[in-house]
């Protein structure tokens, strides 16, 4: 047998059962790209920090004779030190009044206002281009129109509804002289008309909320899919369900990100079927199902579509329905419902799909019936993986002899995956040591069969986990006939834990750094061994790709520097495109833009990018306010374009500009893992693409209030949101610094914060200075270890107390003790992101 394939074979979606065993994968390999608060995470494959796939390289000191010295008392790092304020409740405080600049000019007041608005303070927001309409000075008619646009948004975001639609009107009823201005094109009144719309809505004047937004789309047509769900919303507040259908069939005609476009069909199917009008309801649930990419969403399609044919009167049609649902996605919650339905009107339905739909529902019982029935039955076109689902449904039932007998019967087919598969059901059933003889048959009989190399993981770990005595040479059998295997460096690293040989050790560490300098295991061999005081180490440091936390530690640490710390101060450049012309120069010779013909201006839109719908609509997206719609639209353009690294670079900074910081910082990143850079090789305009400084006029004076480095908050923000200030996790921490609800009323009671509402959190200006109050408390708290900090930041104060009290205030040993994996990687994240700071903005 060539090969083995650890899949489900016989489903449709080529995928294994959810709850059915899969084949091991790496669980202690190169680590995760930096990433913000887990459901924010960005993709794994554009680390700026980390090249693209680390090389695999020969060891010349591997296998060796060479002995190595006994390793010395470990050493330590001195514990940085900062200074905090220990005052409980200073921060920089919103005013009942904004102070302006007394002697700021009328440009200078309009910048305030637009920095102002988009970090949420809108109090200085609207006083700032009161300020300009006061006294305009030079500036045209174009620039105080948007002034004028900016209060009244300014002022509906502080609730003030009626005041903000007498100056949307005022807008509107300006008209603009296009030439004189200079500009192509000026979206102010259109934006206008959006704002008032919402003014009027929110005042409960809805027919001119409906005016509003059709005044909007007559300028705008290309945003009907998500302005006519708007005024559907405002006929339906008016009971008028007639108009609100009409205006969601208008809907249907703009394109739209996919969710949005579900969103449309589902409401407009709703109403069709409270209409009785069926075959109309069917259609938006088939759309629904085409534009679908989950298996769960296209089964729920299906078979609400046959529950409407059920009430057309459509018995066969509905039929047709559950069974296409039960034989194509058996996976879906919805295709059981079918199965049971077509159950229970004594329908046909193939055994074999009955059962698969059966276990899937964890229904095994009957699924265990079905598939007998289908087996005894040996139809023509026999499925093998038939045996298969038998065994896990009668696992399921806690019947293991039976399982086992059906992997028996299933070996006759595919006697390599039968093996497999008889060692994961050993597994889950305790039974370790014959799971550990199924594993080496299968090595033994198919050492050539794909899927080897994760079977002779798992054995090993098996055995870890028993402490069983050949564990050790298990994994460096693995490491030696797998070398180019993702578990082979975790599998090295934790042979030289298991030795009791401390010469054999050291080799394993040496050849684990020799061979994978780009893998963070590789990177932390060499700093164990540092640590160590192994002659020649210091030596290799600078063989190591400073693409992790190990790599920039061990530099650190050969160089001296102390964690957190920095030899010079944080300098930012006073313009933002400082080294662009250098960067595009490199840019320009890269290999994988090698025979691209290149514009003569590399940053701006292409052509095909700028004339992008979703582009387009996605930029009017976000000028209207609507930051999540916007970021959707605009994340489809990225992803569509992400093997692309003129149009990563392009994007990036479109999406700089725009403010989408997230998703310049991805295409950024992206771009310098297809040029197969670090931010510490790559020109530094792009390094600071992906590590920016945005919101630094409010960073800056926090951290000099609070007395912590600056880089330091800068890190903590992009490892927290990626500067998205609309964030949110999974465990609701909100905002720029992830705060969640309850430390955040916390904290506005400490500052006295006025006015505190949660939704507050998502303001920049709010989340930041929380963020920088909170991480100042536990710098104070922990004795300035920023390492303790931010472990109480993460994980809370109590474990971090702990995690203290077992270590001592040494870095390395405080991160060796943690027992959170995500604490420990969250120290790791902004620790590299602040040597990423530290390199960039940082050297004069």
């Amino acid at each position: 047998m060539a090969a083995l394939m650890i899949g489900l074979a016989g489903c449709r979606s080529g995928e294994p059962p959810a709850t059915a065993p899969t084949a091991v994968t790496d669980r202690n390999a190169t680590a995760p790209a930096l990433l913000p608060t887990p459901t924010l995470a960005a993709p794994g494959s554009v680390d700026p920090l980390r090249p693209p796939t680390p090389q695999v390289m020969p060891s010349p000191t591997w296998p060796s004779d060479m002995p190595t010295a006994e390793p010395p008392a470990g050493a330590t790092s001195d514990a940085t030190t900062l200074d905090p304020t220990t005052a409980e409740t200073a921060a920089i405080e919103p005013t009942a009044t904004p102070a302006l600049p007394p002697d700021a000019t009328a440009e200078e007041l309009f910048a305030l206002g637009q920095r102002a608005a988009a970090e949420g303070d809108q109090a200085t927001a609207a006083a700032a281009f009161q300020a300009v309409l006061d006294d305009p000075g030079d500036l045209d008619e174009a620039t105080l129109a948007e002034a004028r646009l900016g209060l009244a948004v300014a002022l509906l975001a502080e609730g003030q509804h009626d005041v903000a639609a007498l100056e949307l009107e005022t807008v509107m009823q300006t008209p603009l002289d296009r030439a004189a201005t200079g500009r192509e094109t000026n979206d102010t009144a259109d934006r206008a008309a959006f704002h008032l719309a919402q003014a009027r809505a929110a005042a409960g004047d809805w027919p001119g909320a409906v005016e509003a937004y059709r005044a909007y789309l007559q300028n705008n047509p290309d945003m009907a899919a998500y302005v006519q769900p708007l005024i559907a919303d405002a006929h339906e507040a008016q009971g008028d369900t007639a108009a609100a259908r009409a205006a969601l069939e208008g809907a249907l005609d703009g394109s739209a990100q996919r969710f949005q476009a579900v969103g449309n069909h589902s409401r407009l199917a709703a109403l069709y079927l409270a209409a009785g009008e069926y075959a109309a309801a069917i259609a938006q649930y088939d759309a629904i199902h085409d534009i679908a990419r989950t298996e769960a969403t296209k089964g729920q399609m299906t078979y609400l579509a046959g529950q409407a044919e059920l009430l057309a009167g459509n018995t066969a049609a509905a039929q047709e329905r559950f069974r296409f649902a039960v034989e194509n996605y058996p996976r879906a919650a919805e295709s059981h419902a079918a199965l049971v339905a077509l159950v229970d009107a004594g329908a046909a339905v193939d055994d074999y799909w009955r059962g698969v739909v059966d276990y899937y529902a964890a229904a095994y019982a009957p699924g265990v019936e079905a598939l007998r029935r289908y087996i005894a039955a040996a139809p023509e076109e026999f499925r093998p993986d038939a045996h298969l689902f038998l065994a896990w449904s009668l696992e399921g039932l806690g019947d293991a002899a039976g399982a086992l007998a059906a992997l028996d019967a299933f070996a006759t087919h595919e006697p390599a995956r039968a093996l497999f598969e008889r060692g994961e059901l050993l597994v889950r059933a305790g039974r370790n040591e014959e799971a550990l003889a199924a594993y080496d048959q299968f090595l033994t009989e198919f050492p050539e069969a794909e899927g080897g190399a994760g079977v002779a993981w798992a054995a090993a770990a098996l055995a870890d986990g028993a402490g069983l005595a050949d564990a050790g040479a298990r994994y460096l059998a693995l490491a030696d006939a797998f070398p180019f295997d993702e578990n082979a460096p975790a599998a090295l690293a934790r042979a030289a834990e298991l030795t009791d040989e401390a010469e054999e050790a050291a080799l394993l560490r040496q050849r684990l750094t020799e061979q994978y300098p780009a893998n963070v295991l590789g990177a932390e061999a060499l700093f164990r061994r540092l640590l160590a005081g192994e002659e020649g180490a210091a030596d290799q440091v600078a063989t190591l790709t400073p693409s992790n936390y190990f790599a920039l530690r061990a530099a650190d640490f050969v160089a001296g520097a102390a964690p957190f710390t920095a030899e010079w101060p944080l300098s930012l450049p006073d313009d933002p495109d400082d080294g662009r012309a250098e960067a595009e120069a490199w840019l320009r010779e890269l290999p994988v833009l090698a025979g691209v013909t290149l514009p003569a201006d590399l940053g701006a839109l292409s052509a095909e990018l700028a004339g992008d719908a979703r582009l387009v609509v996605g930029r009017k997206l976000w000028r209207l306010g609507l930051r999540e719609e916007a970021k959707a639209e605009l994340e489809v353009v990225r992803e569509a374009y992400a093997a692309d690294p003129l149009a990563n670079y392009q994007l990036a900074l479109f999406f700089r500009d725009l403010g989408l910081y997230r998703s310049s910082i991805v295409a950024a990143s992206t771009l310098l893992g297809q040029a197969g850079a670090t931010v510490f090789d790559a020109p530094r305009f792009l390094g600071r693409l992906a590590y920016p400084a945005y919101f630094a006029d409010l960073i800056l004076p926090l951290a000099e209030q609070y007395g912590f480095d600056p880089r330091l908050q800068f890190a903590l923000v992009r490892q927290e949101s990626l500067f998205e200030s609309f964030a949110r996790s999974g465990a609701a921490a909100q905002g720029l610094s992830q705060v969640i609800p309850d430390t955040g009323a916390w904290i506005a009671q400490r500052l006295a914060w006025p006015d505190f509402v949660n939704e507050d959190l998502y303001k920049p200006y709010v989340g930041l200075n929380f963020g920088a109050y909170y991480l100042s408390e536990q710098l104070r708290n922990f004795d300035s270890l920023v390492h303790a900090a931010l472990a109480a930041y993460n994980g809370g104060p109590g474990n971090a107390a702990r995690w203290l009290e077992a270590a001592g205030a040494d870095h390395d040993r405080f991160v060796d003790t943690i027992d959170f994996p995500e604490t420990r990687l969250y120290i790791e994240r902004i620790y590299e992101g602040f040597n990423a700071y530290r390199h960039l903005y940082g050297q004069p």
